[in-house]
Order: structure tokens, then sequence, then C-alpha cells
């Protein structure tokens, strides 16, 4: 209400890829990353003095939209795995989570990254396990294979010729 407003200005700046219009107050963009809720302080001019208005904006992430893994994964008992590591679209993840627990000892879940590491020590038929990729808007969820199997046999020797008589033990 009043006179015309013929200059806006905002303080402190707003939020990555969002702006004022100087000359008609609108706010627009694209918000390019996620912010905490603030306050923002408008001031509307004209030749005749100056208007404030208080706005609070919060820019939520994206949820995490799709969330995968190779499968199956078939690792051999005391050999170094290749990271298992997860893809992931939308919004940045800020946890991961995996269920079941993969076993006691050898393999690791990074919480942070989702990758799967180490050295498995155990042997395992496949198991399935589902990771859920977190943020504070939302979540996706992936599900894979994992098995271990035991070292592959070598080194199997008989002694060779083996004669042998009808009727006698052989040792």
């Amino acid at each position: 209400s009043g006179g015309a407003i013929t200059s806006y200005s905002i303080s402190p700046a707003l939020p990555s890829g969002i702006s004022i219009n100087s000359t008609t107050g609108a706010i627009t963009g694209r918000p390019t990353a996620a912010s905490s809720q603030a306050n923002y302080t408008i001031t509307g001019s004209n030749s005749g003095g100056t208007v404030t208005k208080i706005i609070s904006i919060l820019v939520n992430d994206n949820a995490p939209t799709d969330l995968s893994y190779t499968t199956p994964n078939i690792y051999t008992k005391g050999v170094a795995i290749a990271n298992l590591t997860p893809v992931s679209t939308g919004g940045a993840v800020s946890s991961y989570s995996i269920s079941p627990q993969l076993p006691y000892g050898g393999l690791t879940f990074n919480a942070t990254t989702g990758v799967i590491s180490g050295i498995p020590v155990e042997i395992s038929s496949p198991i399935t396990y589902t990771v859920t990729a977190t943020n504070s808007t939302g979540s996706a969820t992936a599900t894979f294979t994992i098995e271990v199997k035991d070292v592959l046999p070598s080194g199997l020797t008989y002694t060779t010729p083996n004669g042998y008589t009808v009727g006698t033990s052989i040792t």
C-alpha cells in the first residue's frame, strides 16, 4: 500500500540459484543447493522512503530417487574385493544403511558413502542385501546379492604309476 515501490533489495544474499528482481521485487530462479531455513529482509524504496518485510526461505534437497549396486557379486574367500560402490540419482545422500548386516569380519559397509569393501573371510551362499540411501527429504533403496565361495582347490596330486595286485591291500 502507499506509493509505488521503484526498487527492491534483499539481505542477506538469497540461496544459490535464487535472485530478486530489483525493479519488480519478484523472487525467481532454481535453487542449486539445499539451505537451512533463514530470514531475509526485503527493502522496498521510492522517493518517499523505504519499507521492509522479513520473509523466511527454506530450500529442501531433492530426495534420492534411484539407487543401484551391481548384482550378483560373487567373491572368493581371502581375496580383496573391488569396492562395491552405489550409484545414486536425485538429491545428495546424507547417510546409508544396510540390512541385514554384513557377516562378521572381512567386509565392511561405509554408512557415509555406501561403499562395501574388504576381504571376505567367511564362505556364504547368496545373501540378498538392501541398502537405503537417505537425506532430509526422503530415501531410495537398492537390493543386490553377495556370495562368497571358497578358494578354488589346486595342487591335487597322486603318485603314478600305480600297480596293484588282486587280493592285496593297497596303501
